[in-house]
């Protein structure tokens, strides 16, 4: 019997949410880090974070702003998670 489409829809909306949802909360963990790390201002020196901390520290911005947009709210409120996500 073949799949129906709404049922390949919704699997490609859940898992597509449920990864989003993934990396908005490890996005969340590294803005939490951040703050720790600034307030404990520790020396860099002679790590990966030396001289790019400021790299890093925008990069977690543009992350943050990313996985914020619109369209990722959207495919996280879309998720059914009585859905088996089986149908691709």
């Amino acid at each position: 019997m073949a799949v129906a489409d709404t049922k390949k829809v919704q699997t490609m909306l859940n898992i597509v949410g449920q990864q989003a949802q993934i990396i908005r909360d490890a996005v969340q963990t590294m803005k939490d880090i951040r703050t720790t790390f600034n307030t404990v201002n520790p020396d860099t020196t002679g790590t990966p974070l030396e001289g790019n901390a400021a790299i890093v520290s925008n990069a977690i911005d543009d992350l943050d702003t990313e996985i914020s947009g619109a369209v990722w709210t959207q495919m996280i409120a879309a998720i059914v998670d009585s859905h088996r996500n089986e149908a691709l």
